[in-house]
């Protein structure tokens, strides 16, 4: 815990604003693995699969109405290094979408799930956060 205190004393974000973040964030995993469990084992009828599959969404807009109020947090160079890391990865996931789908007509790959998605976007922002680190030192 005082490793996650640290961190979070140093990236200038309100460390009750944080707390709340995760919580929010692990709350929203525990929603979607749940939705998954159910609509994988459970014979539903068509709104009942469409309910639960719409069980994630609350938590999703928290999650980033919480990250937005901590950028709003930051400040300016913070902020900078942030819009750049987000450029990069929603840019690079354009761009690696576009490339798995010519690979998906060559027949090279299988469908693209949403979970590849989001670990382009991760991947890409991590990225995006070490080039505009570097870029201003």
């Amino acid at each position: 815990m005082k490793y996650f205190n640290d961190r979070i004393a140093c990236s200038g974000i309100n460390p009750g604003t944080a707390k709340v973040l995760l919580v929010t964030l692990l709350s929203s995993v525990v929603i979607d693995v749940g939705a998954i469990w159910a609509l994988h084992h459970f014979e539903l009828g068509s709104a009942a699969r469409i309910a639960v599959a719409l069980s994630p969404v609350p938590g999703k807009i928290a999650v980033i109405a919480l990250i937005l109020r901590a950028i709003r947090q930051l400040d300016e160079f913070q902020k900078r290094v942030h819009f750049e890391a987000v450029t990069v990865a929603f840019l690079s996931t354009g761009v690696a979408v576009f490339i798995y789908g010519y690979l998906q007509k060559a027949q090279a790959v299988g469908p693209l799930d949403l979970g590849r998605v989001w670990t382009f976007m991760l991947l890409f922002y991590a990225i995006g956060v070490f080039i505009a680190r570097k870029h201003y030192r």
